[in-house]
């Protein structure tokens, strides 16, 4: 691990981040009450970010089932190497897009509802049930690799370790189906309508999770001064075999979106923001070529020349693009919905009568910092496990009370 010092700061600034975020917590409420009149984009950036926290976390999971349900390996047994610190990834990244949802809600405790009022037909109300057994899943499976260190029965017991990995993506599958749904049945923002809005989540996030799982364990390996040569070989030959897969599956979904948008002209508004009004930059040269067109070719040349830096340097590029998509397709959704009168569906579209006007959506600071303070948890948590939990292929655990 890094030196105590460098880890002190680390921890120091994280903390000072998340201070920082408590304290515009009431700037936040006065300025952004949700359905208030001064609210111009309901789902603003915490529901994008929201989104793709859970995409990450989900894609991650998905990739970790290579290994746990289909006892893929890869080259060096990489996969066996780095099992505990893809699960562990992938049940603390859910934390922050919880944290984001909760917070967006305007009334913090208002998530509670979907505990004593639970709605059955709810596709909102189901994300609550869906996330929760995913993070539980996810526990119980970290836990079984971890206690299997120091309890040889279970090492043996095949079946309840194949059972819990088929629940864990089983639970991966039914979130990204219900997140899917609760967009592509979402009505009242045509651009996200159609059964193959749930398709474009999952490409999405097989790209972006297995991006940041790529990227995490890279830096946990390198900090600890274990980033060997056959670690790095497993990275180049199987993340990019993944992008090179994922990236033109992802193209195809993007390009559907578009040609069902084309034929529907409430959705074809928001794809006029996003190729000709102010997402158009960000739509064509971030998200269609450096996104689709240059990672493609990078992960091409990186998987040809075993180049380790270049699999890394495009793995933060998904990343970043990843998010920028998400973005983009979320608030291009909900700035089209006004800005389309179809024979008074207008009104329809919009039963909450908020104010949508200007269409050029203003992130302000203390909504940036409610974001700084989830992803500053986020990262308190990621470190702590790390440094904590028995993470490597044949660690034991230090405190045992806890696992055995």
């Amino acid at each position: 691990m890094p030196s105590k010092l460098l880890l002190y700061a680390w921890y120091g600034v994280l903390i000072l981040l998340v201070i920082s975020g408590i304290y515009y917590l009431h700037a936040y409420y006065y300025e952004y009450e949700a359905w208030e009149t001064k609210d111009i984009i309901p789902w603003g950036l915490l529901v994008p970010s929201y989104v793709y926290f859970a995409l990450a976390s989900t894609g991650s999971s998905i990739i970790n089932s290579l290994y746990t349900v289909f006892g893929y390996k890869g080259p060096n047994e990489g996969f066996e190497k780095i099992i505990k610190h893809g699960v562990w990834f992938s049940l603390i990244t859910i934390i922050p897009a919880w944290t984001m949802i909760i917070l967006d809600l305007g009334r913090p405790d208002h998530f509670l509802s979907m505990l004593t009022s639970f709605n059955i037909v709810s596709r909102i109300a189901w994300m609550g049930v869906l996330y929760s057994f995913f993070f539980l899943m996810l526990l119980i499976e970290l836990v079984y690799f971890i206690r299997s260190e120091v309890n040889e029965k279970l090492k043996h017991w095949k079946a309840l370790e194949l059972a819990i990995a088929i629940l864990v993506l089983f639970a991966t599958i039914a979130v990204h189906s219900n997140l899917g749904e609760v967009f592509g049945s979402s009505t009242g923002v045509p651009a996200w309508y159609g059964p193959h809005v749930g398709a474009y989540f999952i490409a999405s996030a097989v790209l972006i999770g297995s991006a940041w799982q790529l990227f995490f364990v890279s830096i946990v390996y390198k900090a600890k001064g274990g980033l060997s040569e056959n670690l790095k070989e497993f990275f180049v030959k199987v993340y990019n075999k993944i992008f090179i897969i994922g990236i033109p599956v992802l193209a195809f979904f993007v390009i559907w979106n578009l040609i069902v948008a084309y034929y529907y002209p409430p959705a074809w508004e928001a794809y006029k923001h996003l190729l000709y009004g102010e997402f158009s930059k960000e739509f064509i040269i971030v998200e269609v070529i450096i996104g689709l067109i240059v990672t493609f070719i990078v992960a091409v040349y990186s998987y040809i020349k075993k180049n380790f830096l270049l699999t890394f340097i495009n793995s933060i590029i998904l990343i970043i693009v990843g998010y920028i998509s998400k973005f983009d397709f979320i608030i291009s959704g909900e700035i089209a919905r006004l800005s389309f009168n179809y024979g008074g569906l207008t009104n329809n579209l919009n039963p909450y009568y908020v104010r949508f006007w200007p269409f050029d959506y203003d992130i302000g600071l203390p909504e940036k910092m409610m974001l700084v303070l989830a992803v500053s948890i986020w990262l308190i948590l990621l470190t702590l496990g790390e440094q904590i939990l028995p993470l490597e292929r044949g660690e034991k655990p230090k405190k045992l009370f806890v696992f055995k």
